[in-house]
Order: C-alpha cells, then structure tokens, then sequence
C-alpha cells in the first residue's frame, strides 16, 4: 500500500510541476503585456507584443522578447520595474516537495500528512531583467537571489589571476579583475556588508597570491575592522588614524614614483609590460574620516588636505605602477567622495543607501535606494550594472587563510613595547614630583 502510495504521489508531484510551468510561463507573459498596457506603456494603437519566448536550459528562468512600440525605449520599461515585478508575484501557487514523502509517519495520519504536502502553497519570489537589443528582452527567473552564499576555499582557489569572487547574480557569478579594473569605489550604509566585501577580496588575495601581494591597510574606525590583518607579513603599512593615514599613503607615493623612473629608464609602460608580477592593493576603509570639508579644526583640516592629494595622485598614477585603490565609505557624499578620485574608479559597488542621491554618487545613478536591506545585497556596476548578493566569509575562513602568513614576532614585540608602555605609565603615575619654591 505504501509503494501504492508514494508512486501516486510522486506522479501527482512531477504533474504538478508540468502543470505549474505551462501555466506559469504562460501567465507571466500575459501579465507582462497587461501591466505594461495598464502603465501606459504602448503608442496610440500599437502595443507591446511578444516576439518569442525562450527557455533557460536549466529551467530557473524564461526570456521573453519583446517588439515594443515606437517612440518607447529601455527606460520607460525600467522606471516601472517594481510594478513588472510586484504583478508577477501577485499570488501565491501549488510547489509540491518530493522530499517530503521520505519523511512520511505510516500512522493514522498519513492522509493527513499527504493532504498537508499536495496542498502545500507558497508566495512567489520571482525576479527580474531587462535589456534592450533592438528587442525588449525580460528574463523572468523562477526564485530570487538568496540572502546568504558562502565563500569557501574552492570559490577562492577557482579565481584566475588577480580576479576575485565578489558574489552572485541572477545568471551567475560576479569575477572582478584587479588587472582591468584596478581600482574600486564602495559605499553603502552602516551595518550593510561592506567590510566583508573587504574580507572577501583581502582573503581571496591572500590565498591565491601570498608572496605577490602587498597590502597598505587604513583603517579609520580605529583599527577594529582590519586588526586582524596588521600583522601578517604582506601588510606593509597600517593606519587607524589620520595621522598614520598620511605616513602611510606618502609610503606608497614615494613607492609608485620610484616605479614611475624604473619605468621611464627601462621604456616600460606599466609593471606589467616589465614583467613585474606584485601588486600593491592600498584599502581605505571609511575614507570619509580623511575628508577635509567641514573640519573645524586648521591643523587637521591641513593634514587631510594633504591625504586628499595623496589620494588623487595613487587613483591617477597607481594603474602603471601596480597599485590598486579600494576607496570605502559608509557616507557617499559629493564630500566624501572627490570627483576627481571618482573619475579614475571605474568599477563602483554600492550597497543599499536612503537616498537616490547617495546612488548617485556612488554609480552614477539611481538604484541602490530601492535594494532590499539585506547584508550583501548591492550593485556592481562596471559596463553596466547587475544586482548582486555579495560572498559571506565567516571567521574559521578568515583564519585559515590569515594564520600562516603572520610574523608573530613582530606581533610579540609589539605586545612587549604595549606593555612597557603601560608600566612606565603606571609607574609615573605613582610617583611624586616635588617642585622647589
């Protein structure tokens, strides 16, 4: 009875999934049509009108091409992006779980227990893109990005050279390469997954290019998010305040100018044509502290001047010299954000933001104002912009990678001058000056 049973169900399950995508499909592409007539979207007579419809060879999404009307373009469709998407998950539908006959009590339940799995309901979670060849093309995939994708050491290992595994979109992996696109802008608000992007990238470099990576880490909010990086033997310089920040960026100024005359005598015209195989990733992690707009205090206000200027310099002359910029802030401002560091940083990442306007000075655009508040979630814009749900490296990760390459003597004597420091501390403060009358 029991086998009975199961193979009833599981035939009811692959109908019901046949079902479930031609009646799916089917209504997605008439939903399309009818929102995009309720929006307005079509010219006197002529309206949007399907063209073909594809499907995915894995089945996770359907494409629909589209002859859209004279007059209309990409745009129109996109500003109504919320309203495509809000139609399309309008009602919840029948998804029927194999799985759940294996786990099957053979009680006076079991009815019950098959009902429970046959009647199953759930809200749909569809996603979509659109683009414009010619022909309006809008992929509808079947569920949305997860809110979480580990990175693991495979991912890492998988990179070609000087790329990194940012994260995932809808079609698939997002690789960014440090040789084409040097430098990175990023910002988002607190709390939103920016200094794991961080981690990712420091992590995935570490791990795949340890005697030919350098580091010069500055990190603003004391320290605290790149601690666990200050000692280990690729970091070359580390910073957790502005004062630092300066000594360390005239470090790689001076670095990159003595790569500039190597390669002016040599007829080179960047490290890579001469051969020159480590790369230099200068980590500015909340830049806005170094931003001299609005400080009160002069000799400050002249000190982040001065950082300010070193920083134009490195996004200027660092793609030549084998210097990679990553510039991080939680505040986009046009204050924070110069425009002419931004006009060398090509590639932007910006995380979810309360305003259109602090998109707009990440990307260029409006955008990120509208992701969902999930850790993560952000948009990677190069050519052009994609959704992505950003890698998480958790902290056994982190560790793995970090632990054999820190100079734990350094760590040692450090600790040792920390702790003489606090006993010659201690010591004066007990001590008692008698000043002569």
């Amino acid at each position: 009875m029991l086998f009975e049973v199961v193979t009833t169900a599981s035939m009811l399950g692959v109908w019901g999934a046949s079902h479930y995508y031609r009646t799916n499909t089917s209504n997605d592409s008439d939903k399309i049509l009818k929102i995009a007539e309720n929006c307005g979207l079509y010219k006197k007579d002529e309206k949007l009108r399907l063209f073909r419809r594809n499907r995915s060879k894995d089945g996770s999404y359907t494409e629909y091409v589209y002859k859209i009307p004279l007059g209309l373009e990409l745009e129109d469709f996109t500003d109504k992006y919320g309203k495509f998407k809000d139609g399309l998950n309008n009602r919840s539908v029948h998804r029927i779980d194999l799985r759940e006959f294996k786990r099957l009590k053979l009680d006076r339940t079991l009815l019950k227990q098959m009902q429970r799995i046959l009647n199953n309901r759930v809200q749909l979670n569809k996603e979509l893109e659109m683009e414009y060849d010619g022909m309006l093309k809008i992929r509808v995939y079947n569920e949305g990005l997860q809110e979480k994708y580990d990175l693991t050491q495979e991912i890492m290992r998988k990179c070609k050279p000087w790329h990194v595994a940012l994260g995932r979109t809808l079609n698939g992996q997002v690789d960014h390469d440090f040789e084409s696109g040097p430098h990175l802008l990023i910002g988002g608000a607190t709390d939103m997954g920016k200094s794991n992007i961080l981690n990712v990238i420091i992590n995935t470099l570490l791990h795949n290019h340890a005697d030919e990576v350098k580091f010069t880490l500055i990190d603003l909010k004391g320290g605290l998010e790149f601690g666990v990086y200050e000692n280990i033997k690729q970091v070359q310089n580390f910073a957790a305040d502005v004062f630092d920040a300066k000594t360390a960026l005239e470090n790689v100024q001076a670095e990159m100018s003595k790569t500039f005359d190597m390669l002016r005598r040599t007829g080179k015209k960047n490290v890579k044509q001469a051969g020159i195989k480590e790369r230099h990733f200068v980590i500015i992690d909340e830049s806005a502290e170094l931003a001299s707009e609005g400080e009160v205090d002069r000799e400050i206000k002249k000190l982040k001047i001065e950082c300010e200027n070193l920083i134009k310099d490195i996004a200027r002359r660092g793609r030549a010299s084998g210097i990679r910029l990553l510039y991080c802030t939680q505040y986009p401002t046009a204050e924070t954000v110069s425009s002419q560091v931004k006009r060398n940083l090509i590639t932007r990442i910006c995380l979810p933001v309360d305003t259109s306007t602090a998109s707009g000075v990440v990307l260029d655009e409006g955008g990120a104002e509208k992701l969902p508040l999930i850790q993560g979630r952000s948009i990677y814009k190069r050519n052009r912009t994609k959704v992505m749900q950003s890698y998480f490296i958790d902290e056994d990760l982190i560790s793995q990678t970090v632990t054999p390459h820190i100079n734990f003597r350094a760590r040692s004597e450090k600790s040792s001058a920390s702790q003489r420091g606090k006993k010659e501390e201690s010591a004066r403060s007990y001590t008692t000056v008698i000043e002569e009358a």
